[in-house]
């Protein structure tokens, strides 16, 4: 499901402002072909970066939340979505505001090299500055969430949800059977096995979402927060 798409189903109608939609990706490597890649991730997805962040409600409480966006390059982190991450976990933990997270990537983009490995760490540390003021994180796992996300924002959530079937893992299947020329076990990655072994909280369907999100943040979060620009 695209990001725009979930936001609308998950927040409630007209909440949703955007931030830092001027963060795009630049082409610090010179890698041969890809600035014609961005473009057309970008009018594929009719966004201008694999993450759009914002502030929004859910069941009536304000917070920021965190999309991934598969169309564009495969949900890829890049430093300019890396730091999209970083400054919404910023912005909300000076606003006093839980997160909502929403990942959805094939890892880290390769295209950018060492500096995009670097957000990892980058986006891992602003999300632990955000928990150490004891906000709330909540994450929903679409699949698939796979390597740097899954490493960073993907697996730091107070609450960890998971989209039904939802494929989640550092490395995912067919480059396992690749690396041990073994067959890799079926359904080892899937959310329902995860839930099942302790790893995520409950499985839940998108159109659920918005409810699930709602009972969290009630037990969780102060009523109100103020809006900002």
């Amino acid at each position: 499901m695209p990001s725009e798409r979930l936001l609308a189903l998950v927040t409630e109608p007209g909440s949703l402002r955007l931030w830092d939609t001027e963060f795009v990706s630049g082409d610090p490597l010179d890698f041969p072909g890809y600035r014609s890649q961005l473009a057309e991730a970008a009018g594929r997805a009719g966004i201008t970066e694999a993450v759009v962040t914002g502030l929004a409600r859910i069941g009536g409480r304000e917070l920021a939340v965190v999309a991934g966006e598969f169309a564009f390059l495969a949900g890829t982190m890049g430093v300019a979505a890396g730091e999209r991450v970083v400054r919404a976990f910023v912005r909300a933990a000076d606003l006093g505001l839980p997160v909502l997270g929403l990942p959805i990537s094939g890892g880290t983009r390769m295209q950018e090299g060492t500096v995009a490995f670097v957000q990892m760490a980058t986006v891992a540390a602003a999300v632990q500055r955000f928990r150490d003021r004891g906000l709330p994180y909540v994450a929903y796992l679409r699949g698939p969430t796979t390597g740097g996300v899954l490493a960073s924002w993907g697996a730091l959530a107070h609450v960890t949800f998971a989209e039904p079937g939802a494929l989640i893992g550092m490395t995912g299947p067919r480059v396992m059977e690749q690396l041990t020329g073994q067959p890799f076990p079926v359904g080892w990655q899937r959310a329902e096995n995860l839930l099942a072994h302790g790893l995520v909280d409950a499985v839940v369907p998108a159109a659920e979402l918005a409810d699930a999100v709602a009972r969290v943040l009630a037990v969780t979060s102060t009523p109100a927060a103020p809006w900002a620009e």
